[in-house]
């Protein structure tokens, strides 16, 4: 007879997120999902196709997908410095491109919460 107690869905699970992990990585997903209104619905580009541009600004986000399947430690690390890009795009925008400044700051943002959201609080004595 089975036993109801501990099903093995819950003993093979991982462990949740900290909120160390989660506030990077819930940083990282709204970049993604942030690049795909901006590049798709907001902003479209106009010399290239959308499909060519979404593949590339989307590309380093995908790349996490690897290393969060090894480590999730190691993921929102790639992901943070990947965010770095993000920052230099947005702060690029922000500066030269006015009507998409807010688009700009809120990359910027997302990026900072994904670099400074890493940082682990120094043990106590």
């Amino acid at each position: 007879m089975p036993d109801l107690a501990d099903p093995p869905q819950a003993r093979n699970a991982p462990p949740a997120l900290t909120l160390g992990e989660a506030l990077p990585a819930a940083a990282l997903c709204a970049q993604a999902l942030l690049q795909v209104l901006w590049h798709a619905l907001l902003h479209p580009p106009r010399p290239l196709p959308t499909a060519l541009v979404l593949t590339l600004v989307l590309l380093p986000l995908l790349a996490l997908v690897p290393a969060a399947l090894h480590s999730r430690r190691r993921a929102l690390l790639v992901g943070g410095i990947v965010s770095l890009l993000y920052f230099s795009h947005g702060v690029m925008e922000l500066w030269s491109n006015p009507p998409l400044r807010t688009l700009a700051a809120i990359e910027i943002a997302l990026a900072l919460l994904a670099v400074f959201g890493l940082r682990r609080s120094p043990a106590r004595a």
